[in-house]
């Protein structure tokens, strides 16, 4: 048997075809999470930089002085309930 061989207008016809058949596969799952990793990624780092300004200006006011600030974060209190503070306190 004789391979027969297709015309322009066939061959046209099968990419176009091709073209429109590739403009309608969705992604996988994968590939859209890994584009919306790629693009936290480029916006996290300005948040990152403005977080750490913010935190060293806070800082430096008290540089040069022996005084800290009234409040210190990790003193706060959690606001723990009575329920909390009793699985806390066995615990211990």
């Amino acid at each position: 048997m004789k391979d027969k061989e297709l015309t322009q207008e066939q061959r046209i016809a099968i990419i176009r075809h091709a073209h429109q058949s590739s403009l309608t596969i969705a992604p996988s799952k994968s590939v859209v999470e890994f584009i919306e990793e790629m693009n936290c990624e480029s916006i996290a780092p300005d948040y990152v930089v403005e977080a750490q300004r913010a935190d060293l200006e806070d800082e430096s006011q008290f540089l040069f002085t022996d005084s800290a600030e009234s409040i210190d974060e990790e003193e706060e209190s959690l606001g723990l309930s009575d329920e909390m503070k009793g699985i806390y306190e066995n615990q211990n």
